[in-house]
């Protein structure tokens, strides 16, 4: 029978509830809301939930539900499914098309949720979905909540598939600024589940966090008393208390087992008190709902072609297990309480589990996109070497893989590798299992990529799998491993390879150039590689874009590494996407190698529109490392060319971007941009901010920290702590020349650092340094580079020497288009004539570095200009920002952007922030601007640099 907690009202939780509604009125105020309902099993989350939902829906809000189940913990997005999937079928198809617009789009259509338009292709190798989906989920969820509060609720969340955990992780960012009220039940320290992202999301900083306590002995009375009919005797009460621990749901399981005639209820007692329940009902009865424990949940149908019964026989037993309290009534079926379903489970044996759930897999396999969920079912079903589980596993570990969840991939790769599949398929699915776990950070893949290459079948495969284990130890820095494990799979490689073994030895070399221990071993193999790159007429364009970087990084003049970057992208054109040529090497860090040598070779008419389209598409595709790669590299470029304003907003937009599951090394990158910009904007406290979560990354050796610690060091002489900055310099320069790295255009540290030590008086070693950055970049031959280096020399040499290398400098830096470090050598020649008395020539020189430091918005620079221009006795105009130059970064790209006809939402979805943030910035930009429609932006905005496309 079915207990009623006394009249159905909740016990004992009207704080918890009072806490639950405070939340609700916030969001339907535009202030979403967390709430974590904490408790084991039977304490009430569920009802509580329930009873939320109801003050939810009366209070005018839209509700979405899920239930995790212990059955789809690997079923990737499965939470997040329950809460789309129905108001995307509900709505009209006006109302869908504008929930799915852009962003949103594609990630249903990477999901499969209704109404999208089917993904073009499954991702290729190179691309990781999960930016897509992520932030394609955010927009679904925001679009839903512009058309009235949303209030989300996730039941038995630990439970939940840990890409939906990541989805609300990454919700929580932005759930403030969105009308949503987002509530979360789960038990605490639950066995057989994986609590790292879970205990992530549930201690938030932003989590009001609610721990259900249990009923008091008062409560417990009552709720003896409702089911018994009368009040209970004090060793009733007694048992009770101790066998449930007042836990509302054992009490109301111990009544029945006491007025069925049954015995105690605890945890593991409610399969006793199920069993005296079925074992009142008919056979039919038994049969579903035994069915059913190992469906977890089902369809009428599903449940009765599993338990074999005929649907009218099935009908008739799902009442009856409802009416006994053992399912809720309607469907889909579900059991009351999962603890019910354990019991009900508990007590199959261990053969009736493993063959109901290979016959449930059977069944759903004939269900067209049932892929994860079969699977789901076949993990734990007997191994059998069976070949077509192995690829029902298969197909559903791709299914992961193209939705972003690699940690589900890999399960599904570990179930079919024990059940084992054929031998020649084994370094396959190795493969794919190191490759799911290196990506989802899992322990494990060095293992299993090492036995893929062991096991692969010759030794071209062999070469394919050992490029895949040295990109995934390389991404973590063990640059040395790397280099070993393409050496022994070279070695084994016959003459009828040479396009493999050019292959292997690209991937080699590059490792070497990230580490200054393993790059002098290498450093002949280098220039041979380098060589043999560049008179292959057939090289491939990976390998002539990793030529293109050595080339660059060691010196050689900037021509020959532009050369084979031109090279590189008209292989590529020619020859189709280079992530769709294998695994090992991502389309990203193939273009990245690309455009960095186009960037730093000064190639920058060849570079933007290049940038510009890459970044469109990675937009399109979803590709996030392909984004972080072009929008770091704009933003270098808008930097070297002195648009500070371009360059914080690219920086800024990749950091947001990066907020999505990305390896470190795309925030450090796009984190020492940030820095170095707003040290050049003079913002030092926004820059020791962007530094303190990087900070540890600066004291690794590796690359991806070198650009990291030239920044900091710029920012600490910006901060008066001179040594500091000069002992960064330094350091970063024994890396770079250990790695054999010597190009100036990199990261110019001679520079600086010559200059921090003339400022700490050591003139010897600063004219040193500076004349040897000089040669190096008279050797590479680019104009910016011989322009910084001249400048350089010629403030620490000084005099007529001096004068003459900074007017050079000027010249060169005109030439290089880099109109801030030409004001920056304008305002220093134009000091050192100041101090000779030659102060007509030095206020022209001086008013321009002051214009051009002031239009840049480079303070620093504007203020030193102006106080030498001071000194000169000329009396330049004081400068109260206004209009145009009083606009931040943020709200110049949202005015250009609202400028060229995007929407708020648009604009949001292009810089990864919420539409409240773009009203915020349009408020603020209309008023400094005295503009009163988006129309009269274009002509306000006249004269300023042009925003970078979308």
């Amino acid at each position: 029978m079915k207990v009623a907690a006394a009249t159905g009202a909740l016990l004992e939780r009207s704080d918890e509830m009072a806490r639950i509604e405070s939340a609700l009125a916030d969001a339907r105020t535009g202030r979403g809301r967390f709430v974590v309902v904490e408790g084991p099993a039977g304490i009430g989350k569920t009802a509580l939930l329930a009873a939320a939902r109801t003050a939810a829906a009366e209070g005018g809000m839209r509700v979405l539900r899920s239930r995790a189940t212990k059955m789809e913990t690997n079923f990737a997005f499965g939470v997040v499914r329950q809460l789309f999937e129905p108001p995307l079928v509900e709505a009209s198809e006006l109302e869908r098309a504008d929930l799915l617009q852009d962003a949103a789009g594609v990630a249903a259509g990477l999901l499969g949720l209704p109404g999208a338009r089917p993904a073009d292709a499954p991702p290729s190798s190179g691309v990781d979905p999960s930016f897509a989906i992520l932030h394609g989920l955010y927009w679904l969820c925001a679009n839903l909540a512009a058309a009235g509060p949303l209030f989300l609720a996730v039941d038995d969340a630990h439970w939940a598939d840990a890409a939906s955990v990541r989805y609300l992780a990454f919700l929580l960012t932005r759930l403030e600024e969105l009308d949503i009220a987002l509530v979360v039940a789960t038990r605490p320290h639950e066995a057989g589940t994986e609590a790292g992202l879970l205990t992530t999301l549930t201690t938030d900083s932003s989590a009001d966090v609610i721990h259900l306590a249990p009923l008091t002995r008062a409560s417990v009375v009552r709720l003896l008393e409702a089911g018994l009919g009368q009040p209970p005797n004090q060793d009733v009460v007694d048992t009770c208390l101790r066998v449930t621990q007042g836990r509302p749901f054992l009490v109301r399981e111990l009544v029945s087992a006491l007025t069925e005639g049954g015995i105690g209820s605890d945890v593991e007692g409610v399969g006793r008190s199920v069993r005296l329940r079925l074992g009142r009902l008919p056979e039919h009865a038994g049969r579903l709902a035994r069915a059913l424990a190992v469906l977890e949940q089902s369809d009428l149908l599903q449940a009765a072609r599993l338990a074999s019964l005929e649907e009218l026989a099935a009908a008739d037993a799902a009442d009856l297990l409802a009416t006994a309290g053992i399912l809720e009534s309607g469907r889909p079926l579900t059991f009351v309480h999962p603890l019910v379903r354990d019991g009900t489970y508990s007590e199959l044996s261990s053969s009736e589990r493993a063959q109901g759930h290979r016959r449930a897999a059977e069944l759903l396999a004939e269900q067209a996109g049932a892929d994860a969920r079969v699977a789901e079912h076949l993990l734990v079903s007997e191994p059998a070497g069976d070949h077509w589980v192995v690829e029902r596993l298969i197909a559903a570990a791709r299914a992961a893989r193209n939705q972003g969840a690699p940690d589900s991939e890999a399960v599904f790769l570990r179930r079919a590798l024990a059940e084992p599949p054929p031998p020649g398929d084994r370094s396959a699915l190795l493969l794919g299992l190191g490759m799911a776990e290196a990506s989802a950070g899992l322990a494990g893949w060095p293992e299993h990529l090492h036995q893929a290459v062991d096991t692969a079948p010759n030794a071209a495969a062999a070469a394919e799998a050992a490029m895949v284990l040295a990109h995934a130890l390389s991404r973590v820095q063990r640059y040395t491993e790397a280099v070993e494990v393409l050496d022994r799979a070279a070695s084994a490689l016959d003459t009828g390879h040479a396009e493999l073994a050019l292959q292997l030895e690209a991937a080699a070399v590059l490792p070497a150039l990230n580490d200054p221990v393993t790059a002098p071993s290498v450093a002949f193999r280098r220039e041979r590689f380098r060589e043999r790159a560049a008179s292959d007429a057939a090289a491939p364009p990976e390998v002539l874009a990793s030529a293109a970087f050595v080339s660059i990084l060691t010196n050689e003049p900037a021509e020959t590494g532009a050369d084979l970057a031109t090279r590189a992208l008209l292989a590529q054109d020619s020859a189709g996407p280079v992530s769709d040529s294998g695994p090992w090497f991502s389309f990203a860090a193939w273009f990245s190698h690309t455009t960095f040598a186009l960037l730093l070779a000064e190639r920058y008419a060849q570079l933007r529109p290049l940038l510009d389209a890459s970044i469109a598409q990675a937009r399109v595709t979803g590709d996030g490392g392909r984004l972080a790669v072009g929008l770091r590299d704009r933003g270098w470029l808008a930097l070297r060319r002195g648009d500070l304003s371009a360059a914080e907003g690219d920086a800024r937009t990749a950091l947001a971007a990066t907020e999505l599951p990305a390896p470190p090394m795309y925030r450090v990158m796009n984190g020492s941009l940030l820095i170095k910009v707003l040290v050049d904007q003079g913002k030092l406290d926004d820059a020791e901010q962007a530094l303190a979560p990087l900070d540890l990354e600066a004291g690794s050796g590796f690359a991806t920290a070198w650009g990291l610690r030239f920044a900091r060091g710029r920012l600490r002489v910006a901060q008066g702590r001179v040594a500091d900055g000069l002992k960064d310099f330094l350091s970063l320069g024994a890396d770079l020349t250990r790695a054999m790295i010597s190009c100036p255009s990199y990261l110019p540290w001679r520079s600086e650092a010559s200059l921090a030590q003339l400022a700490l008086g050591d003139r010897e070693s600063a004219g040193r340094l500076a004349e040897e950055e000089l040669g190096l970049a008279q050797a590479f031959g680019t104009s910016r580079a011989i322009g910084v280096a001249k400048r350089a020399a010629g403030i620490v040499a000084g005099g007529e020497r001096g004068e003459l290398l900074l007017r050079q400098a000027i010249d060169a830096l005109e030439r290089g288009d880099a109109k801030l470090e030409r004001a920056r050598a304008s305002a220093d020649l134009g000091a050192m004539l100041r101090r000779r008395n030659r102060r007509i020539e030095a206020r022209e020189l001086l008013r321009e570095a002051l214009d051009a430091a002031r239009g840049a918005g480079a303070r620093p620079l504007a203020e030193y200009a102006e106080t030498e221009l001071r000194a000169t006795g000329a009396r330049p105009r004081r400068v109260v920002l206004s209009g145009l130059d009083s606009l931040t970064a943020s709200e110049r790209r949202v005015a250009e952007f609202a400028g060229q006809g995007l929407s708020n939402r648009e604009i949001a979805q292009t810089l990864f922030v919420t539409a409240r943030t773009v009203e915020g910035h349009l408020t603020s930009v209309f008023r400094k601007l005295q503009v009163d429609s988006r129309d009269e932006l274009p002509a306000a905005l006249a004269g300023g640099s042009p925003v970078p496309a979308a």
